[in-house]
């Protein structure tokens, strides 16, 4: 699934990402494979889309969700 399909608190991780897409901030921010991302919450208009890694929260464009391909975290498996 890619992070626009993500639903309001699920966290995921990222599986895999077009790089070549992806700015560089980005990636510097910890948008990279293997690392823990949470959806917050959608602006009214629909965009942008708000996510946390970590302790940093961003807003990213729809043109970038798309490219980032993420893992449901079930709670089952969370810590």
């Amino acid at each position: 699934m890619n992070l626009s399909q993500l639903k309001p608190n699920e966290r995921a991780v990222i599986t895999a990402c077009q790089e070549e897409i992806l700015p560089l901030k980005l990636m510097e921010m910890g948008c990279v494979e293997g690392v823990e991302i949470s959806f917050i919450y959608r602006a009214p208009l629909g965009t942008p889309l708000y996510y946390k890694i970590g302790d940093t929260r961003i807003a990213l464009g729809k043109e970038i969700v798309l490219k980032i391909e993420v893992e449901l975290i079930h709670e089952s498996h969370a810590k």
